[in-house]
């Protein structure tokens, strides 16, 4: 690959990431519906809070893992 496509696929990636990382809380939001959802509809409010800010990090940190990788190679690249 070219020195340009490597740069195209890190700003494209580094987008990407703070895509996610702005819609972790939509995105967390319904797969914690969901997966309540899937396990009988009714969980405790304490249950629900835990669940709800475990995929809100899980959807947080692939952002942010996408946009440093992204910027990483960006830097290095440019």
């Amino acid at each position: 690959m070219s020195r340009s496509s490597f740069v195209v696929s890190s700003i494209i990636l580094f987008i990407i990431g703070l895509v996610i990382i702005s819609e972790s809380v939509h995105w967390g939001n319904n797969a914690t519906s969901a997966f309540i959802t899937s396990h009988g509809g009714s969980v405790d409010t304490s249950v629900f809070t835990i669940i709800l800010q475990e995929y809100i990090d899980l959807y947080r940190w692939v952002g942010v893992i996408l946009s440093i990788i992204g910027g990483l190679v960006l830097v290095k690249n440019a």
